[in-house]
């Protein structure tokens, strides 16, 4: 089985330029606008391996700009007092509870949160998790997913490296990881922000490529931190579709709620010095 490995090559080696993103607008007919769709349960979770504090949200989907508890701008309105749980392949019930003092969206309603080692789970690849919701309205949503296995050997750290912006190309390659839908490259860097693409074990990103907000994606002086994930179908389907404006509307394997519950499992991570 081939090992993790990242190789910076020169530009002569581009097979292809960077091409933002496009973002289609919709356009609204104020003569005859669109009659308001009927409110709905909305679940945001997704098991992440690579930490201890899992994360759940829930609301409720309606027509105009709320303002939320938090102070942000959303069209959808949290959902308080909601029971929340993460069934374990062992059985094991995780309650997930609103706003820990440790997270910073402390008293944040509709964010729920819960440790898996609390209750003695520490999660497994290959395992299915179900995720069960219910709104003080008595709205029940559900839904499950199985968390992809590592690769043999478990996740790899690659050690940082030197990055010219103008002349290299961040050239990525993995061994496969068993139960994955999909790969989520994952590039974070400031103040350029976040660039994520789906692929199959390898990837190449030209140092040139630009964010979707047109911003340089390697600045210089930067420090960029590279991850790769395997993901669950119900994580690939959804966020696809959501980065993807060809893909269509974000398919939900939820029962009673529109949404994700996911899961994503750490293979790859290097950070990247740029010159």
């Amino acid at each position: 089985m081939s090992k993790a490995s990242v190789i910076l090559s020169g530009a002569k080696d581009l097979l292809f330029p960077a091409v933002p993103t496009l973002i289609l607008a919709a356009c609204i007919n104020l003569e005859n606008p669109t009659p308001p769709t009927p409110s709905r349960l909305v679940v945001h979770a997704v098991l992440d391996a690579r930490v201890s504090l899992q994360m759940i949200l829930v609301a409720r989907s309606r027509g105009g700009v709320q303002q939320t508890a938090a102070g942000s701008v959303s069209d959808d309105e949290p959902v308080a007092g909601a029971t929340v749980t993460v069934t374990a392949p062992n059985g094991t019930v995780m309650i997930a509870t609103e706003g820990p003092a440790n997270s910073p969206l402390s008293g944040t309603a509709g964010t729920y949160f819960y440790t898996p080692s609390q209750s003695g789970v520490a999660l497994a690849g290959g395992g299915t998790y179900r995720l069960f919701v219910r709104t003080p309205a008595g709205e029940e949503a559900t839904g499950t997913t199985t968390l992809p296995l590592p690769p043999t050997g478990g996740p790899t750290t690659v050690p940082s490296s030197s990055f010219s912006r103008q002349s290299d190309t961040l050239r990525l390659r993995w061994p496969s990881a068993g139960g994955a839908r999909s790969y989520e490259l994952l590039i974070r860097s400031r103040p350029a922000g976040e660039y994520r693409i789906f692929t199959d074990t390898t990837a190449a990103v030209p140092g040139t490529t630009l964010t979707i907000n047109g911003d340089t994606l390697f600045p210089i002086g930067g420090r960029v931190t590279v991850l790769v994930s395997a993901v669950d179908a119900n994580y690939y389907d959804y966020y696809r579709a959501q980065s993807d404006p060809f893909a269509g509307t974000a398919p939900s394997h939820l029962t009673g709620a529109v949404g994700v519950f996911g899961s994503i499992t750490p293979v790859l991570t290097t950070q990247l010095t740029v010159r």
